[in-house]
């Protein structure tokens, strides 16, 4: 039962990852954000409905930080020419992370970083997730030809790591608060959408207002 689940969480993933990088490689800028703003309306009315009853004032006061506006920053990014390769860098990060921490966590986990919000996140899967970020981070700007210090790397990959795990952590606890085990089951062995993105959500804050710094350092003007 394990492994058939693993099984599906990858295939789940590999679908997803090749869905996101044909979309962002090979179609206009404008498309991606249309899918955006369509998983964000998906989100709203489908799996949001799951955390807050609609009449509730939480419902409507929370909604807007989250998730709408990380997605209008999502949209942001990808609508700019200078930006946009930051979108990529962000959601390469967040999913080694998030695939990396969930790998070394069933394999070494042991001590709970809060678990009374997400048992199931470890120390030992949040130092797997960031190293194998940093990891596919490095083997990215070696394809590319960036020139940016391992330092630095580090620094960006640990900033996104902890965002990440907030983003995580932020909805479980709201997930336990609704009783509900997962945002939706739209993807197999993933949950809903806020399920999978939940990271990028918060992440997408420290790109959107450090943009400018970040092309710098990782020389993309």
């Amino acid at each position: 039962m394990q492994l058939a689940k693993i099984i599906k969480r990858i295939t789940t993933g590999i679908t997803l990852a090749a869905i996101f990088l044909g979309t962002f490689l090979l179609l206009p800028p404008f498309v991606s954000s249309v899918l955006l703003g369509g998983i964000l309306l998906y989100i709203l009315f489908f799996e949001w409905p799951l955390l807050f009853d609609w009449q509730h004032p939480y419902f409507w006061i929370i909604m807007p930080f989250y998730p709408v506006l990380p997605f209008l920053l999502l949209i942001a990014i990808n609508q700019s020419v200078v930006y946009r390769p930051l979108l990529l860098i962000l959601f390469l990060v967040v999913a080694s992370f998030d695939t990396g921490a969930y790998f070394f966590g069933k394999l070494f986990g042991s001590h709970k970083i809060a678990p009374l919000i997400s048992p199931g996140k470890t120390w030992e899967g949040f130092l797997g997730g960031f190293l194998c970020a940093v990891g596919i981070l490095k083997l990215f700007v070696w394809l590319f030809k960036i020139s940016i210090p391992l330092c630095c790397m580090a620094l960006f990959t640990l900033i996104i790591s902890v965002l990440s795990i907030f983003g995580d952590l932020f909805e479980s606890s709201l997930k336990r608060q609704a009783r509900v085990k997962d945002s939706g089951d739209i993807l197999p062995g993933h949950g809903g959408f806020l399920d999978r993105l939940d990271g990028i959500l918060f992440a997408v804050f420290f790109i959107y207002f450090f943009k400018k710094q970040l092309i710098t350092i990782f020389g993309l003007v």
